[in-house]
């Protein structure tokens, strides 16, 4: 059921399909609406015959939207499987894509064998090599992003939203006093090497798996970033949490491979994954803040489900690394508080 308010927006992108070349005239597509994704953005499914479009509702346009249609322009010219546009109203925000389905990788994963699941992350590792070498040498070049640097302001951000929302809002423990100095010393080491192609939610429900190819959407709120911010919301994903042994597995893999193409080599791969690992519980804070937030505000409790499995990646990262003690006390306190019970 389309809402009154959205009607009129989904009868203009009716409208506008017609201009696509080989469109039926005036066509009666049938109409279905896409959801659960944390997007505030609506999308919908149109199907005429064998035909079928998605269509992108970001009422009254704005930046994020022409953010989406440049990014993925960009993404695609340089090898980067985005979904190819087709019509746009930048006054009303609505754009017609090509549909990509609705397999993502994080179902296509679901009951596979171990070499097949590796199969899907290794193509997984290609776009991030491809993001960290071709795109970002692009980026640099045409000046793409230079306004958007994810920094020490915005991962202090991310640890801020973690507190404001998981610990405020859905599991209130004490927070030790060394946790803001320990924040700010991830957020500094995370900022020392040079920024590159940051997707910024590279993780398994954002990539979607057509005729076995993966594509990948919501690259609207990319940024030049901390090198591994993406592999690490790729491996370190709630969504579809990977036995350490295989994490570590295909992290090499992209040492090596980043190694053999000039990249990374002023540090050990011992180095670089201590650094990985940073990064991931970095991450790992951002999507429990994410799920708190989404189940909770938002009403789509459905994300709540992923927190168990992303506070064992946050704890995990935590233990591993063994330099930030308040972390791992904030972790002990929450889970004796879920373990009695949220109030």
């Amino acid at each position: 059921m389309i809402n009154p308010e959205t009607r009129p927006l989904v009868a203009s992108a009716l409208r506008l399909a017609a201009e696509i070349p080989g469109a039926p005239p005036s066509p009666q597509y049938k109409i279905t609406e896409l959801t659960g994704g944390g997007s505030p953005r609506s999308f919908f499914r149109l199907e005429y015959e064998k035909q079928s479009l998605v269509l992108l509702i970001d009422p009254g346009g704005g930046e994020e939207f022409e953010d989406y249609i440049a990014l993925g322009n960009f993404l695609r010219e340089h090898g980067i499987a985005t979904p190819e546009f087709y019509r746009s109203d930048h006054k009303l925000g609505l754009l017609l894509m090509e549909d990509l389905g609705s397999l993502h990788l994080v179902e296509a994963l679901n009951g596979l064998t171990s070499e097949e699941e590796l199969s899907f992350y290794r193509s997984c590792l290609e776009i991030l090599i491809r993001f960290r070498t071709t795109v970002s040498a692009v980026m640099l070049e045409r000046g793409v992003l230079e306004d958007r640097i994810f920094d020490e302001r915005k991962l202090l951000g991310e640890t801020e939203y973690f507190r404001r929302y998981f610990i405020e809002e859905y599991c209130p423990v004490e927070v030790p006093p060394l946790w803001n100095e320990e924040r700010k010393e991830m957020a500094r080491r995370l900022t020392a090497d040079p920024a590159v192609f940051m997707h910024r939610d590279f993780q398994s429900r954002n990539i979607l798996v057509k005729n076995g190819e993966l594509r990948i959407i919501d690259f609207q709120s990319a940024h030049r970033g901390p090198p591994l911010y993406d592999a690490a919301s790729l491996l370190k994903d709630p969504y579809h949490p990977l036995l350490p042994g295989t994490r570590k597995t295909l992290f090499m893999e992209i040492f090596y491979r980043l190694n053999d193409l000039g990249h990374c080599r002023d540090k050990s791969f011992d180095e670089y994954y201590q650094t990985f690992i940073l990064t991931g519980i970095q991450r790992n804070f951002q999507a429990l803040g994410a799920y708190a937030f989404l189940g909770l505000v938002q009403g789509k409790t459905n994300f709540l489900d992923y927190i168990p499995a992303g506070l064992n990646l946050l704890e995990e990262g935590i233990d591993e690394l063994n330099l930030f003690p308040a972390m791992r006390t904030l972790v002990t306190r929450i889970r004796e508080r879920l373990r009695h019970g949220r109030p």
